[in-house]
């Protein structure tokens, strides 16, 4: 009966710690954000203004986002025009303290996005890809692509970060012989904290383009530019502020100067040459 008795509490408390290690979805912030994005020659208050709520959960070793939101233009004389919205879940799994691997779904009323995700760390070092198929919806624009955006590299130290970043772009289904096949571009961005506290935290953010590069099928299009070297220059300036253990609000402006020209003349594009944006958001954390 003492063996018995021992075997059974022995089961019951093995039991009770599996049931306490086994995982849970639960959410682990919800917050809402609106960005309002302006080009030189637009509209005068937003060309696009985007408002959406976000939800992150976890399970275990997976981390979950579900966003919503809608995009508007927003000009003083003719007022708000809905010009799109957004739907995008997200899925990343932690393999090891290394690496995240993860896969992210996109739709807006003009495309489709199928991303396949990776985040690596390794102490000083970092880096990050996303990968992503765009299934076009768009009558006027009908061709698919296959993107990248990838951190080959970055380096840490302390509150400074540094990365090479690279944009490519693979264009798909075009018969037209004007039609651009490739596009790659440079970039070099660097991230510090200014002042950290408390409560507020004053971070920057710096991107230059270093060059970019463009391949057609049979004729260069006498409207197509390109960034000249070192011809795109954008400032970030940011803000978050800790109201309490749960409530985080924050704030950021971009503004970016461009240098571009024609590519079959080889003189300036003027248009769109200033582009603003502004971020203003806030998380709780449960």
């Amino acid at each position: 009966m003492k063996r018995l008795a021992l075997l059974l509490a022995a089961m019951g408390i093995v039991s009770a710690a599996a049931f306490a290690e086994a995982p849970v979805l639960k959410v682990t912030s919800i917050g809402q954000e609106i960005e309002i994005e302006n080009n030189s020659g637009g509209v005068d208050i937003g060309d696009s203004v985007f408002f959406g709520t976000m939800v992150n959960l976890s399970y275990g070793d997976w981390t979950y986002g579900v966003t919503g939101g809608k995009f508007w233009s927003v000009d003083t004389e003719d007022g708000f025009e809905s010009i799109n919205s957004r739907l995008q879940l997200d899925a990343m799994k932690t393999v090891n303290e290394n690496w995240q691997l993860g896969a992210r779904y996109r739709a807006q009323k003009d495309f489709d996005r199928y991303y396949a995700r990776a985040a690596w760390d390794y102490g000083m070092i970092y880096g990050a890809a996303d990968v992503w198929y765009n299934a076009a919806n768009d009558s006027s624009n009908p061709n698919d692509n296959i993107e990248m955006e990838l951190f080959p590299i970055g380096l840490k130290y302390g509150n400074f970060k540094a990365a090479w970043f690279v944009n490519y772009v693979k264009f798909l289904g075009s018969v037209d012989r004007e039609g651009k096949e490739e596009y790659t571009e440079h970039q070099i961005r660097l991230y510090a904290d200014l002042y950290k506290g408390e409560k507020l935290t004053v971070n920057t953010e710096y991107r230059l383009t270093l060059n970019a590069d463009a391949d057609y099928r049979e004729k260069t299009p006498d409207s197509e530019s390109l960034y000249k070297d070192f011809g795109r220059s954008r400032l970030y300036l940011g803000a978050s502020y800790k109201v309490n253990e749960s409530l985080n609000v924050y704030g950021k402006y971009g503004y970016e100067i461009r240098d571009k020209e024609y590519i079959n003349s080889g003189k300036d594009d003027k248009n769109a040459n200033y582009y603003g944006d502004l971020i203003l958001g806030w998380s709780y954390t449960f």
